[in-house]
């Protein structure tokens, strides 16, 4: 949930972002690359998580994202900045979700897990969805930084979250 609000967050906000600083013409070719990153290695990441291990992965998922946000902050003008960015955010979002959902059905009964599984992926594309729609708001409001910042500080808090579950 914390993997796709922060990414949905920053995503929805980059094409206007870079409109905003002469780029907009290569906001489509930005956003196509990060949408490779979000399922491009998706075949991969569910041996990843199964050898690293659930917890590690997410924390892992959550500094790649944290990463993500961060590059595409000091990007400002530079575009190649931001195509790196979004697609570190969207490789974050992958190995969190990934890891997060394998977490999750891998804590509750066989008979319950569909259902908890709904629930989460209900619960994902709401926030997900929220996301998405305060994000306009915020970089309106205090600018496409403060909004990244915003999400780097969730993914710390996935971070954080991840580190307190493995001791």
């Amino acid at each position: 949930v914390i993997s796709q609000t922060a990414m949905v967050a920053v995503m929805t906000m980059t094409p206007s972002h870079m409109k905003d600083h002469g780029q907009g013409d290569l906001s489509a070719y930005v956003i196509a690359l990060h949408i490779a990153g979000m399922y491009l290695f998706a075949p991969f990441v569910g041996q990843f998580v199964t050898r690293v291990g659930q917890v590690r992965s997410v924390m892992i998922g959550a500094c790649t994202l944290a990463l993500g946000t961060v590059v595409s902050v000091v990007a400002g003008y530079v575009p190649s900045l931001i195509f790196a960015g979004l697609f570190l955010l969207g490789v974050g979002w992958n190995i969190g979700l990934i890891a997060g959902s394998s977490m999750l059905t891998n804590a509750v009964p066989a008979g319950t897990r569909v259902e908890v599984q709904g629930t989460a992926d209900l619960t994902m594309s709401c926030c997900g969805g929220l996301a998405a729609f305060a994000s306009g708001f915020v970089k309106q409001a205090w600018g496409y930084h403060m909004l990244a910042n915003a999400a780097t500080l969730l993914a710390g808090l996935l971070l954080v979250a991840a580190y307190s579950h493995s001791l």
